[in-house]
């Protein structure tokens, strides 16, 4: 009986992340989503040119993680020029993360009505179902891999005693996780040293498997940095994490990519760096981004509290450019289904912390470690509001306990 629920939720939350997805993209006349950055070197891969990408007026050869980038080569490749292949693929992307969610919500509840309910309300994200109609852009394949990696972690530190086996397959994950989004790697780093805190009693075992876990992901996450040592003679994850470092750290920065309108802020850049990126090479740019943010940093620490503050609010809240891409009346959804979201979230949190046992608050402890992980990085470089769709699903955990208790409600009123 409890395999034949689990289907059927599965089913379920699955065919909602479709069908939200198609009625997107048929409301959009099914047109191919718009291409970014990534199928510039998707193509360049197919043409034989290498993971080569334009920035600049540079050649850079590790612009981004490149796990999302080779699938996007690959689905290019077996359906050139079709629209309906990467929604597929996107789609994949988001019903799995949907699935995702409501195993975290198991883990946290041990019920699955409850997980039904988170991975519905992930299954319907605005934000994903709109990025995977409408963009080639891998945000559900970063949410899949937060998901999964925040899962194993807990998975982990819910059986002290196996923790070492179970160290080894998040670990794995972990890695995989990395050739994705290397911004990951606090995030899990937050969440273990949660659980090491938090399991008083097995601190040491706790403290194991958070090595193994290390160890495991660096492993296989291994051939790429070696890949960049040996063209850059330094080991890095991306040349182009210095750039967003200045992104959201200098003279003109409100701490995103763009000001209000829209506008990148590399255009507000001073003509010193300007005629520094011009005469430089792709680890020259790097290190003179890199240069140019801490120096800001170590001019004006005042201000750079001060964005660090304003990207931790926009992590929670909304960034200056919030909508900039979008039509007005867009933008006004998806401001109300976060509210929305975010007072369900906060007020399912209050009702499951005062039900739950020890176990199950060390438990959403973990995941809020992890989610606090990302918002960490964004703090202290850059934020656009795509980078909180983890929050956004630590949300969608919490507040189906909130609807379960309106549900609930209902029907005792109904049968009343």
């Amino acid at each position: 009986m409890a395999i034949r629920a689990r289907i059927a939720s599965g089913v379920l939350i699955v065919s909602m992340a479709v069908a939200a997805r198609l009625v997107l993209a048929a409301a959009a006349g099914f047109h191919p989503p718009k291409p970014l950055e990534y199928s510039v070197i998707a193509e360049h891969l197919n043409a034989g040119q290498g993971f080569a990408f334009e920035q600049y007026g540079v050649t850079y050869r590790a612009w981004k993680e490149p796990l999302y980038i080779y699938m996007l080569a690959a689905v290019m490749r077996m359906a050139p020029g079709s629209g309906t292949a990467l929604l597929m693929l996107h789609g994949a992307f988001g019903a799995l993360a949907a699935l995702g969610v409501a195993w975290l919500a198991w883990l946290i509840y041990q019920d699955q009505r409850i997980a039904t309910l988170a991975g519905l309300i992930a299954a319907l994200n605005p934000f994903l179902v709109t990025y995977d109609a409408r963009w080639v852009h891998p945000l559900s394949l970063d949410s899949l891999l937060f998901v999964l990696m925040s899962g194993t972690i807990l998975w982990a530190a819910q059986q002290p005693r196996g923790v070492m086996g179970r160290s080894v397959l998040a670990g794995l994950v972990a890695g995989i996780a990395l050739w994705q989004r290397s911004t990951l790697l606090i995030a899990g780093l937050s969440a273990w040293m949660a659980a090491v805190w938090l399991m008083r009693g097995t601190r040491a075992a706790m403290l194991r498997g958070l090595g193994v876990w290390l160890v495991t992901s660096l492993l296989i996450i291994s051939p790429w940095l070696i890949r960049n040592y040996a063209l850059f003679d330094r080991v890095l994850m991306t040349t182009d994490a210095a750039h967003v470092m200045w992104l959201g750290n200098n003279p003109a920065s409100n701490g995103t990519y763009s000001d209000s309108s829209g506008r990148r802020v590399i255009e507000f850049a001073d003509a010193a760096l300007s005629q520094q990126l011009a005469s430089a090479s792709e680890i020259g740019q790097a290190d003179a981004f890199a240069g140019a943010a801490f120096q800001f940093i170590a001019d004006h620490p005042g201000r750079f509290a001060q964005l660090t503050l304003r990207r931790l609010w926009a992590f929670v809240w909304f960034s200056p450019n919030a909508g900039v891409d979008y039509a007005p009346w867009q933008d006004a959804i998806y401001r109300l289904t976060y509210l929305a979201s975010l007072v369900a979230g906060i007020w399912g949190g209050s009702l499951f912390w005062r039900r739950a046992g020890d176990g199950a608050r060390r438990a959403i402890l973990i995941l809020v470690a992890s989610v606090a992980g990302i918002a960490a990085v964004h703090a202290v470089t850059a934020i656009n509001l795509k980078h909180r769709v983890p929050l956004e699903l630590l949300l969608a955990v919490c507040a189906a306990e909130s609807l379960r208790w309106c549900l609930r409600r209902g029907f005792a009123k109904i049968q009343v």
